[in-house]
């Protein structure tokens, strides 16, 4: 069933996926280059590393030589990031500008949103922080739960009632774990929306804005992520068939065994290089739905007078 979505309108989830998924079909071409520069950008830190590994199979390097680089490597690899994100934020914007009906050019946002590259930079890093200490909190208060499990062990005759209570212990752990990573994803997803549309943020406010915006709809938000994490699997499907013939090709016509000491690297190599081709298309995909879902979850919270283009999802 087709519908028009107009003025105010909320969104429902497959609302929401369809309408990503016509934007993303509709520029196809434009998105599509986008992603391919930000993936270039994350690939070429990765890039830079092919002639370490080479160096140890063939040479002798000098370790200090080797050691005095990676700090250049560190700052290679954060501004790569930061660019990559960028990249990912300008599809983001111009899917927003789609559906507020105020469509923006490539070379505009890209004005805009390049001097913000240590904001999304930051933004990010901040948020890979929290998820540490988060996780680093769980795994402390698990510790201390299995030397509970284990003084109670040690204190009762019958070892089964330990057991069962560690088992269900172990168990709650499980479920507060998945809870917290799943709330962590669906608070956070919209992380980079604010920065990339909201005038005077910062890294910080667009943590806030990101966890602000999302309150109230972790359920709906796992469930739009879960839907079009299905929608994507057939793509991934595609990637690993093509990845495992183009494997399996070129493995039986090397001129070498396959024990060579280059022969992992190359496999290596050629396994991300799929990869990388896989996420240029579900890159665009990815950054489609969140714009769709901010701009839902404005309408919802701030009622503000966004207009979603008239078109059938």
């Amino acid at each position: 069933m087709s519908q028009n979505l107009t003025r105010m309108e909320p969104l429902s989830v497959g609302n929401i996926v369809s309408a990503g998924l016509r934007i993303y079909r509709d520029h196809f071409k434009s998105y599509s280059g986008i992603s391919i520069i930000a993936n270039l950008w994350a690939f070429l830190p990765f890039l830079a590393l092919i002639p370490v590994p080479l160096l140890f199979i063939y040479g002798q390097p000098e370790y200090p030589a080797v050691l005095a680089l990676i700090p250049l490597w560190l700052l290679l690899f954060l501004y790569c990031t930061g660019k990559s994100i960028v990249n990912g934020a300008i599809i983001a914007r111009l899917v927003f500008g789609e559906l507020t009906n105020q469509p923006e050019a490539v070379d505009d946002v890209r004005r805009i949103l390049n001097p913000k590259i240590w904001s999304f930079l930051l933004a990010f890093f901040l948020l890979f922080l929290i998820a540490i200490g988060v996780w680093l909190g769980l795994f402390l208060g698990m510790g201390i739960i299995a030397a509970i499990i284990s003084a109670i062990g040690s204190a009762v005759q019958q070892n089964f009632v330990a057991i069962g209570i560690g088992v269900l212990i172990g168990i709650g752990i499980f479920v507060i774990f998945f809870s917290i990573n799943i709330r962590l994803l669906t608070r956070f997803f919209i992380i980079d929306m604010p920065l990339a549309v909201e005038e005077n943020i910062t890294a910080t406010k667009t943590l806030g804005r990101s966890w602000k915006l999302t309150k109230g709809y972790v359920v709906r938000i796992f469930i739009i992520l879960l839907v079009a994490t299905l929608v994507s699997i057939p793509i991934g499907i595609i990637m690993q068939f093509i990845a495992g013939t183009i494997q399996a090709i070129v493995f039986d016509n090397l001129p070498v065994e396959t024990t060579y000491p280059s022969v992992p690297l190359l496999s290596f190599l050629m396994g991300y290089t799929i990869g990388i081709l896989g996420n240029i298309f579900l890159l665009p995909f990815w950054q489609a739905i969140k714009a769709v879902i901010y701009y839902d979850l404005r309408t919802r919270r701030e009622g503000m007078g966004l207009e979603l283009r008239k078109r059938e999802v």
